[in-house]
């Protein structure tokens, strides 16, 4: 897996979760009302579709506690392979529930390579909506934290392993510019954010916006309707709309940094 499969396959998983939404409106699709990506976990399930192949397991709603036991054996049995004692000890300490008490909390996609004495590929956090900043940021965190966790395990020295936040902006009357300007506060305090988390993560490299692969624009829709009285008029209903995914990409490999969005 690499930054360009993510990418690609958030743009379309996202792009899926609005055109099912459209869907589910049936014959009333495009008459009455734009459809978004409403439930939350739609947007998980169709961005999980994206996600699977031959060679990966994907597991919605992974317990984050599995990770941290996960990181915490891979990395006992690394220094156990090094037959470092105190090596073994440190990564048990720096890796104890204290540290990373993640309880019942879950992340909402992870992805899994074919070999379980390998970190995971990938973990994806989804949000709804540009709006939603404190829950995006709060999901950088959460992503930010594991993959450090995995660094203090060791892990990421021969392993690559990527971190998503995917979120998306829709406006009513929109266009591709006008949606730059409806997500601009997002983005900004998005790179505020990233810019505080740098210097204490230097093994990461983040990036951030809209995905170009996720954009759709549609125009205004009409209907006639005709009268008993046999005149008939133009009904407009679905206003024209702009649509796009945006995406925070994190990890530890140099093409997070390289990727178009």
């Amino acid at each position: 897996m690499n930054a360009d499969e993510i990418v690609a396959a958030v743009g379309r998983g996202v792009k899926n979760a609005l055109l099912t939404n459209q869907h589910f409106l049936g014959a009333e699709q495009g008459r009455i009302r734009n459809a978004d990506i409403r439930p939350e976990y739609l947007m998980t399930v169709k961005l999980a579709e994206e996600l699977a192949a031959v060679d990966h397991v994907v597991e919605p709603e992974a317990s984050m506690k599995k990770l941290r036991d996960h990181a915490r054996a891979l990395a006992c049995f690394k220094a156990l392979g090094k037959k470092d004692k105190a090596l073994e000890a440190a990564v048990r300490e720096a890796l104890n529930q204290k540290n990373y008490d993640y309880g019942k909390e879950r992340i909402d996609i992870l992805v899994l390579g074919s070999s379980v004495l390998e970190p995971p590929l990938l973990l994806v956090e989804t949000k709804l909506g540009v709006k939603n900043a404190d829950g995006v940021i709060k999901d950088i965190d959460r992503v930010v934290k594991l993959l450090g966790m995995y660094n203090k395990a060791g892990l990421l020295d021969k392993h690559h392993v990527y971190g998503a936040v995917v979120f998306h902006a829709m406006e009513e009357q929109g266009t591709a510019t006008s949606l730059e300007e409806l997500a601009a506060e997002i983005l900004r305090r998005i790179a505020t954010h990233l810019a505080f988390l740098r210097p204490h993560h230097p093994a990461l490299i983040f990036k951030a916006g809209l995905l170009s692969n996720s954009l759709i624009q549609e125009s205004a829709s009409a209907f006639e309707e005709d009268h008993g009285d046999g005149t008939s008029e133009m009904i407009f209903a679905r206003d024209q709309f702009a649509f796009q995914a945006g995406l925070v990409l994190i990890g530890n490999a140099p093409d997070v940094i390289s990727v178009r969005f």
